[in-house]
């Protein structure tokens, strides 16, 4: 019994044994190049191996202090492929340091120790990629060091597997003249996602700007909240967030690992944005803009959100950071649905609606209907209405007086003629004169 049992313990040890072995030929994760100048500093890590790889939850640190970085979930490396990660990790600039790759069981997995940091842009790097030669030189992070040219950057991408619709085939008299065999019903046919090289930013599409902190309480930071409206992970390995195009600050690089349908957040580690107004704009690693808007004076603690995805409108609001966006602060109320109006002399619509989102209703100053505003005139006041109900009963009188005013002209004159050319004719009614 015990000859067993020792027997199962070795074959237990030798299998442990062969699949670690087999485990670690088949990738190999490596520190390949990492930047330590300018801010945020960069790394790029190297799968040399023919498996993929999984390094989500590994650490990137340096070789003292508490704090360290976390690579996010959902970051799996492909053979001969690489990701590259931006933020600071505490790589000093005028003193040496070590750099090191952690696993997420709390193994050492790479290092390296310089004496001090490279330069501006210059970066420390493994030629050719994978060995254990180092140089320094222009930094080329997603590049490979060798040819220094051929991207070797290729962002996550997790596409969900589909079925094809079983399909019955209707039954079919035919005369048979082989042996085919018409009666069988095609068995679902599994479509395997292919891999496809999202280094074509082009590619990567439906991922928003989705909330901007541009004037945060002091000391505080500036942030910007990315949202991802496809239904896969994304990695935003080099993106850019920037303001005003070649004007104002140098564009911040960041990478951001975000799940489908989801939010991810980019705390800045230096302002860009102004108080009285600025733009806001989303750029991939090649520099295309992906997403964009301008904003007028911000309030301080308050940020601007996006309504919703399929409009560009944003809006002041509370801060929702890495949740889905609050209401607006100041809703602009939805203009009342109005009778289309009919045409009237002197009446003008104006297509610019008033502060209460009401048609501004104007008046032709020609015009003999509506309320005038006039100046000063002695006797008047300065509204001078003319066509209110209660003036129905002057306007009658007025009408009555100008009737009769013109029929009394009018015998008048008629009168007067009779006594300048009728004196010798009889202008009376002869029952009038007396005998």
């Amino acid at each position: 019994m015990k000859k067993i049992f020792f027997v199962i313990f070795m074959l237990s040890v030798y299998y442990l044994i062969l699949n670690t072995f087999s485990v670690f030929a088949d990738s190999k994760i490596l520190i390949n190049e990492f930047l330590i100048d300018p801010q945020p500093q960069s790394v790029e890590i190297y799968n040399s191996g023919t498996e993929s790889a999984d390094i989500s939850s590994w650490i990137i640190d340096d070789s003292g202090g508490a704090t360290f970085y976390t690579i996010p979930k959902e970051n799996i490396i492909f053979p001969n492929q690489c990701l590259v990660f931006s933020a600071d990790f505490n790589l000093n600039k005028t003193s040496a340091d070590t750099i090191k790759l952690i696993n997420s069981s709390q193994q050492l997995i790479d290092s390296f120790t310089y004496k001090s940091s490279s330069g501006s842009g210059i970066s420390f790097f493994r030629t050719p990629d994978g060995t254990n030669n180092w140089a320094t030189g222009s930094a080329n992070l997603g590049f490979y060091n060798s040819s220094r040219e051929q991207k070797c950057l290729f962002p996550t991408l997790t596409p969900k597997p589909t079925l094809t619709p079983t399909i019955t085939p209707t039954p079919i008299q035919l005369t048979p003249t082989d042996s085919t065999d018409l009666t069988g019903s095609p068995t679902p046919t599994q479509i395997q996602p292919t891999s496809t090289d999202l280094t074509d930013s082009t590619y990567l599409t439906n991922i928003f700007l989705s909330e901007v902190m541009s004037n945060p309480v002091t000391r505080e930071k500036e942030w910007v909240e990315i949202y991802n409206n496809n239904d896969f992970s994304v990695s935003l390995n080099n993106w850019y967030i920037d303001d005003l195009e070649n004007a104002g600050s140098s564009p911040k690089i960041f990478s951001l690992s975000i799940n489908a349908k989801s939010y991810g957040v980019f705390d800045l580690n230096s302002s860009i944005f102004n108080n009285d107004g600025d733009s806001v704009r989303l750029m991939d690693f090649n520099k295309n803009l992906k997403d964009d808007f301008e904003y007028g004076k911000n309030e301080q603690g308050k940020t601007l959100g996006r309504t919703s995805f399929e409009s560009d409108d944003f809006c002041l609001q509370e801060p929702s950071k890495n949740a889905p966006n609050n209401s607006c602060i100041n809703p602009t109320p939805t203009p009342f649905a109005s009778p289309k109006p009919t045409a009237q002399a002197g009446l003008t619509l104006t297509s610019k609606p008033t502060p209460n989102n009401q048609f501004m209703i104007t008046k032709n100053l020609l015009s003999p209907v509506g309320i005038k505003s006039t100046g000063q005139v002695l006797g008047t006041t300065n509204e001078i209405i003319m066509d209110a109900p209660n003036n129905k009963p002057l306007i009658n009188l007025l009408c009555f007086l100008s009737s009769s005013y013109s029929l009394l002209t009018i015998i008048s004159i008629l009168f007067r003629m009779k006594l300048s050319y009728g004196k010798d004719k009889n202008f009376y009614s002869p029952s009038l004169h007396s005998s």
